[in-house]
């Protein structure tokens, strides 16, 4: 049985879910192909949402079901000749659903792991899907409600091309297809307010700048204020409007993430061919970073469960670091940092994979951490033998951990200073799941840094052959 091969097409299926029957259903198709049930079924809030190939009487096994509930682990029963499975699809310790098997076999520790792993992934997915549904509504109801204001509010590019527009504003640019070219010379104005006269009606203006995705918009809302007499109510209403612009403003920066807007102008517009590319790389890297969250997510999951175990094998240490510079080697040109390694041959049993995980996060940090403004920018890598331990020596000369982030880098999510660290995307797990592997192999992480100079990180594992 190909596990990787399995779970890449459990992770294909459940991606191309529009639903969360869909969902169930490839689910419930994946673990066909590791253990063959007779039955099968999905509740959610104690009803059966879905169920193949008929339907399984859950009444005598009610008591298993709450207790499961309780445990949030999964479990399997014996039932006559047969066995009752019982998988909880949990996220952060919350209960979403309950999976229910009725199989002759009871799997082994490895398919009991995998179905976990299904079940954990299927509850991300519901949740995004529902979501995803939410922001749909989200925005739905956003443009009833920017459509039912009686003001014309305009979103532009930094070239001043219109990118979304109102009711309101259609009316506005169909009675005065001039205001076009006014708009284009509106965003380079220094005034963020204008008073302007368009086919014998008068609007107040105002434009208000902000960054989207790494772009410059603009949103520039028409009041008409024709009929208004009251110099207070005006200043009163430009002072409701200019808050609610605000509003507006920051709504577009939440995250209705840079795939979904490139996505879109590659479904709707004509562009090159390079900027095709530009698009694709940018949506293939932010694919990356969720790819990255998720793997982050899984090992979390592992970590809050206690069940990350490790797989023991004999390797050169030494050659797991070079493969690990050389995977970092395109970050390190693009951040200018030089890394150097110092390491003779060294043969050690451990679990090779987390490992190298470890060791690639923190490197990885060093170069995403790098200090910009230093000319000179290094990693330095070296493996010394102490006693009985191994020690694995990063250091860098990067921006460096105050003293009292420093007390905090290990806790889960924790990100430090965001005056330094918000230009680096990251969950805030990797140092966590870092201090896990090492801890799993009967080790320990030392830290010293010093604000503006560097950073580092010394893993200490016990020394076996």
């Amino acid at each position: 049985m190909n596990l990787d091969l399995l779970f890449s097409s459990f992770m294909h299926e459940i991606g191309k879910a529009t639903s969360e029957m869909e969902v169930y259903k490839a689910l419930l198709n994946s673990v066909k192909s590791v253990l063959n049930y007779e039955k099968a079924l999905v509740m959610k809030e104690d009803k059966i949402v879905y169920y193949e190939p008929e339907m399984l009487d859950i009444q005598k096994f009610e008591d298993y079901i709450a207790w499961i509930k309780q445990r949030l682990l999964p479990a399997f029963f014996s039932e006559e000749d047969k066995f009752i499975g019982i998988i909880p699809i949990v996220k952060q310790n919350k209960l979403l659903g309950v999976i229910l098997l009725l199989t002759k076999n009871e799997p082994n520790n490895e398919i009991l792991n995998l179905l976990q792993t299904f079940a954990f992934l299927t509850g991300v997915t519901v949740e995004n899907l529902i979501l995803v549904d939410q922001i749909k509504k989200s925005e739905k109801f956003m443009s009833d409600v920017l459509n039912s204001i009686n003001e014309g509010i305009f979103v532009l590019n930094e070239n001043g091309r219109i990118e979304f527009l109102n009711d309101f504003a259609k009316e506005i640019l169909d009675s005065a297809p001039h205001i076009n070219e006014f708009l284009k010379s509106a965003i380079n104005d220094e005034r963020k307010i204008l008073t302007k006269e368009f086919n014998n009606h008068y609007y107040t203006i105002v434009k208000v700048k902000f960054n989207f995705s790494n772009e410059t918009k603009y949103v520039v809302t028409f009041n008409n204020v024709t009929y208004e007499i009251e110099l207070e109510k005006l200043k009163q209403l430009d002072k409701m409007k200019t808050e609610f612009v605000a509003n507006i403003s920051h709504e577009l920066r939440t995250p209705l993430t840079a795939i979904k807007a490139y996505t879109e102008t590659l479904l709707n517009m004509e562009v090159d061919r390079e900027s095709q590319r530009e698009f694709l790389e940018t949506v293939y890297e932010q694919s990356e970073r969720l790819e990255s969250l998720l793997n982050d997510l899984l090992d979390f999951t592992l970590i809050e469960s206690g069940t990350m175990e490790l797989e023991y094998s004999e390797f050169d240490l030494c050659e797991l670091i070079k493969e690990v510079v050389e995977n970092l080697k395109q970050l390190a040109e693009k951040y200018k940092v030089k890394i150097n390694v110092s390491c003779e041959s060294i043969s050690i049993s451990a679990d090779k994979r987390r490992i190298k995980q470890a060791i690639h996060n923190l490197v990885d940090n060093s170069i995403k951490f790098s200090d910009k403004s230093k000319e000179e920018r290094y990693v330095n890598i070296s493996v010394e033998k102490k006693e009985e331990n191994l020690s694995i020596i990063i250091e860098d000369n990067g921006i460096g951990i105050s003293q009292e982030d420093k007390e905090k880098i290990f806790e889960k999510f924790y990100r430090g200073d965001r005056s330094l660290t918000y230009e680096v995307p990251g969950t805030g797990l990797g140092l966590t799941i870092v201090q896990e592997i090492i801890k799993l192999h009967g080790g320990k992480i030392n830290v010293n840094s010093t604000l503006g100079e560097g950073t580092t990180f010394e893993l200490v594992i016990p020394y076996r052959k």
